[in-house]
């Protein structure tokens, strides 16, 4: 039962990050009069299908994409569009309506992210950008040192190294055996705290966690609940994050590429990690997901890779600075070259996902 549930969940967050990305095409084609003949969620074979006014609305078998036809977006659909007036297809508008309806995908992923994570971060308590404990874990060095919840920590010494920290950030990297630099399984740090005003050290034997290369003290941040503006704020804040994350990762393969192409997910690995949320009930973190695959879907489509919506808006500006078409051979064959690329890194981490789980 719990499988079921998985790949629904899975499916369900797929299915919604392509609809709002294909409705952002789709609604500014139709805004622009161009020709739509079919709006599609999903690939594959058809499950339903019904055509209102001139286009055809459909869901197809596989939730793995999705796609709008538009006259005169590809370079064979002559057949198929040979009645339309030129003025309604893509190529017959400008060209600031045409870098419109490429971008409105991008656009409609961010807008749905945004609009996630501040309604999310409305109702649920995130962590206070300060060095308060929130929580202490039972048995844990933190509480056998004395540590409690309300206690604030103001400075971390190690081998007579003082750290100075102001949030719970800072502990982190502080605890970080990049920074500890130590070979045991546990290290003994005096951590000063200010309690109830009052400033005292306690003698704290952290553990060693091999997931993370660090030490662990036992304790968690404290949280609290945002205001509105705040939640604005916070949730910007966090967009950004997510969007960047992209460009690290693109670096991170530029410089480090033996071992950044590992850590890289495809479909399985996305299922993964859903289906690990799902189980925990945490519909707050389900919603956080699926902002950040709708972010990370629009910030995957503004690459100037053939095929991708990025290299659509690229080839529309060259051909108003020429002032003609590209030629359509070029085309074709830097967009089978994109494909490819795309395909076969998909190919490779899903690979890479499923030998993962065996491994």
């Amino acid at each position: 039962m719990q499988t079921l549930i998985n790949i629904v969940v899975f499916i369900l967050i797929l299915g919604i990050v392509v609809l709002v990305h294909e409705l952002g095409h789709f609604l500014t084609a139709k805004s622009f009069g161009v020709y739509c003949s079919e709006f599609s969620i999903g690939m594959g074979p058809k499950l339903f299908s019904r055509k209102v006014g001139e286009t055809e609305y459909e869901i197809r078998a596989l939730p793995i994409g999705g796609f709008v036809s538009m006259a005169g977006e590809a370079d064979n659909d002559i057949e198929e569009f040979k009645d339309v007036p030129f003025e309604r297809t893509l190529k017959g508008i400008s060209c600031w309506k045409k870098c419109v309806v490429f971008l409105a995908g991008v656009f409609m992923n961010f807008v749905l992210s945004l609009v996630i994570l501040i309604s999310v971060y409305c109702f649920i308590n995130v962590q206070t950008n300060t060095s308060e404990i929130g929580t202490v874990v039972p048995d844990s060095p933190a509480m056998m040192a004395g540590l409690e919840a309300g206690d604030t920590i103001s400075k971390i010494t190690y081998n007579d190294q003082e750290n100075i920290v102001a949030s719970f950030s800072d502990i982190q990297k502080v605890l970080d055996n990049s920074n500890l630099k130590s070979d045991s399984s546990q290290v003994s740090l005096k951590v000063e705290i200010v309690r109830n005003g009052k400033t005292m050290t306690k003698n704290v034997s952290a553990n060693y966690d091999q997931d993370t290369n660090s030490y662990i003290m036992g304790i968690k941040a404290a949280t609290r609940r945002l205001s509105f503006f705040e939640a604005i704020n916070y949730g910007l804040d966090q967009f950004k994050t997510m969007a960047l994350l992209i460009f690290t990762t693109l670096g991170k393969l530029i410089t480090d590429s033996a071992n950044t192409i590992g850590q890289l997910s495809g479909p399985v690995g996305i299922y993964n990690v859903t289906s690990e949320i799902t189980q925990t009930g945490s519909i707050s973190q389900l919603l956080i997901l699926l902002a950040l695959f709708s972010t990370n879907i629009g910030m995957f489509n503004l690459l100037p890779i053939p095929g991708l919506d990025g290299c659509q808006v690229l080839f529309a500006l060259v051909e108003k600075i020429i002032g003609r078409e590209l030629p359509i051979k070029l085309k074709y064959v830097l967009q089978v070259i994109g494909l490819l690329f795309v395909f076969g890194l998909m190919i490779f981490v899903t690979i890479n996902d499923i030998s993962g789980i065996f491994s």
